[in-house]
């Protein structure tokens, strides 16, 4: 993805080379619009995140205002690289001998070349963007599609049979923006109308599947899965030895498990099976004792990543 991300970069410049030719061969304002056109395609193929994508997204003012704010800015760009051009023609003496076709056709031939090598859905989902702005673009547009994506999950019944539940969590949960959903989630049960009994259930079973977590696609999986638990001792119970296994088996992916502050907050703050329910004692110094040693094992392979960082430092050192 990194070799298709700079060549379109670099196929990109062909784009900018055709007005640029096109002031040197000493055309004039007559070839802005067709520029202007073309440039205008470029941006939808290869950065659809800046423009509507529904009909209801192109109705909304706001749409429109985006929409003649790209064909302003096309125009002052190829007006300034039309400029250039003729500014460098006149100091190089080169006679207006060239016609429109062959710098539109340059500019034109970007377009093609760039797509062939650079699909920005398949590179949106991969969390590869052109540059900050394409990724900040995105970012709005790929919350809303997420969070609407997990409305059915959050309309099950809350006594729905385990792998009922857990096949609907699979289906909505596609590998591309999974994490995405999973935030969604993770966010409107924070201020659930009813417990959502079965799907947090679920939704800590698919979060902390060692598919899931070892192949680092879902970032921040075992930290939402354990945001989703809270304090509910039958999640948390279900959580633990989980989460402890794979910490185990998969210390590089440290970094999607919970901070050892939340774990500690959540050990110091108590437990409940259910609403204002108490616990036994012998069952809340159990899930205390299993949030520590999680803690720890946190802890230790953060330092453990740590110490990896540090070897190159230490043979050069040597």
């Amino acid at each position: 993805m990194n070799f298709r991300l700079r060549a379109v970069k670099s196929l990109a410049v062909l784009l900018y080379v055709g007005p640029i030719f096109a002031g040197i061969g000493g055309l004039g304002p007559s070839v802005i619009a067709p520029f202007v056109v073309i440039f205008l395609v470029w941006l939808i193929v290869l950065r659809p995140e800046q423009w509507p994508a529904t009909p209801a997204e192109w109705l909304a003012p706001s749409a429109w205002g985006a929409v003649l704010a790209q064909i302003l800015s096309q125009t002052l760009l190829v007006s300034v690289l039309l400029a250039i051009g003729r500014g460098l023609g006149a100091m190089a003496e080169i006679p207006p001998v060239i016609g429109p076709f062959f710098p539109l056709a340059i500019s034109f031939v970007a377009i093609p070349l760039c797509r062939s090598v650079w699909d920005a859905n398949k590179a949106a989902m991969a969390g590869v963007f052109l540059d900050d702005e394409a990724e900040a673009a995105h970012a709005p547009r790929a919350a809303a599609q997420a969070a609407a994506s997990v409305v059915p999950l959050l309309n099950l019944p809350d006594d729905m049979v385990d792998s009922l539940t857990t096949d609907a969590v699979e289906m909505v949960m596609s590998p591309e923006g999974a994490h995405l959903q999973l935030n969604a989630l993770a966010a409107a049960l924070q201020r659930p109308n009813r417990s959502h009994a079965a799907l947090r259930r679920a939704l800590v079973i698919w979060a902390t599947e060692p598919e899931v977590v070892a192949g680092g696609k879902v970032t921040g999986a075992m930290a939402a899965a354990f945001e989703i638990a809270g304090r509910n001792a039958d999640l948390l119970r279900l959580y633990l030895p989980r989460a402890l296994a794979l910490i185990a088996a998969f210390p590089d992916r440290v970094g999607d498990f919970p901070s050892t502050q939340q774990i500690h907050q959540v050990a110091e703050g108590g437990f409940s099976s259910g609403a204002e329910q108490d616990l036994p004692s012998d069952l809340r110094k159990d899930l205390r004792d299993g949030l520590l040693a999680l803690a720890a094992a946190i802890e230790r392979a953060n330092a453990g990543q740590g110490e990896e960082a540090a070897a190159p430092e230490l043979l050069v050192a040597t």
